[in-house]
């Protein structure tokens, strides 16, 4: 019988690329998403999904062994409190707890302090059943389009024909491909001794703002370039097009962070699961979900 793995956020661009590697490495997924029919279902012998809603009596049933988590921190600590038998949790956080944690912009602030406290829980909660966690904190994120950073300013780039950056753009960066992370996953649920760690997670390339978005706009197409802008302007440029429902997310303090290095040390994955990321070199496959995932997301 196939061992269970419980997914979380299983409709994720993490998520995209893990139910491929788990079902290859001949686990059986059960996908969890709020975007699934109220009936679960089979899309392939070795995955289900299953209604969020739906997920502690799913859990129940099936006895999982393990959880990973790609999407919020709450949901993964209520299955904790609910599966008594797990014997590995990993869970995916982001670096933005320790890079926005003093954003002046309130939304952000209490946005990151949340996600911190579900951190808290969960560990406290993995802690108390004695069920080993492996913590990780990504860096900025693309790999299929899904993401809200490196995939938004591709879109925008495409569509104007441009893709703004404030001044020289010099803050340093280490964008991360999500197939990495779920393969670094894999290698949590598949290594011979429980994983019990906290790390944030990188890229293989450490390069400027500016740098990843030359290499961003290249992908986009020919005709598509960097426009340098004056930093006020552009955050004034910011603020007026905030009001649109298509960047109601954007802010004035991603203007400011274009300047600050946001770089991390991943020592302890590389070390002690073997992680190696791949450089940042995107091409047009990276902003779309590839055929082999596609088979197991949800359709319609």
């Amino acid at each position: 019988m196939k061992e269970t793995v419980l997914v979380t956020g299983a409709s994720s661009q993490l998520g995209v690329f893990l139910l491929p590697r788990l079902q290859a490495a001949g686990f059986r997924a059960l996908a969890f998403s709020r975007k699934a029919p109220a009936v679960p279902f089979d899309v392939s012998d070795s995955v289900r999904w299953v209604q969020a809603g739906q997920a502690a009596a799913a859990a129940t049933e099936t006895e999982p062994e393990s959880l990973v988590s790609c999407g919020p921190l709450e949901f993964a600590c209520a299955l904790v409190a609910t599966c008594r038998d797990l014997r590995q949790v990993v869970a995916f956080s982001t670096s933005s707890i320790l890079t926005k944690a003093a954003s002046a912009n309130p939304a952000e602030s209490e946005l990151v302090a949340n996600i911190a406290r579900d951190e808290q829980r969960l560990e406290s909660l993995c802690r108390e059943r004695g069920v080993p966690l492996a913590l990780i904190r990504p860096t900025l994120i693309y790999g299929c389009g899904l993401d809200r950073n490196i995939s938004s300013m591709a879109r925008f780039g495409r569509r104007f024909g441009f893709i703004p950056v404030a001044g020289n753009s010099a803050g340093l960066r280490q964008p991360v491909h999500a197939d990495d992370l779920s393969s670094l996953a894999l290698g949590c649920l598949l290594s011979e001794n429980p994983v019990i760690l906290e790390s944030v997670a990188c890229g293989g390339s450490t390069l400027s703002y500016r740098e990843m978005m030359e290499k961003t706009a290249a992908v986009c197409g020919p005709g598509v370039r960097i426009l340098a802008l004056n930093t006020g302007m552009l955050k004034a440029a910011v603020r007026l097009v905030s009001v649109l429902p298509a960047y109601r997310g954007v802010n004035t303090e991603m203007v400011r962070r274009q300047a600050i290095d946001m770089i991390f040390d991943d020592t302890v994955l590389r070390e002690k699961l073997g992680y190696q990321p791949r450089p940042f070199d995107p091409h047009p496959g990276d902003f779309d979900i590839p055929h082999c995932a596609r088979d197991l997301q949800l359709t319609g």
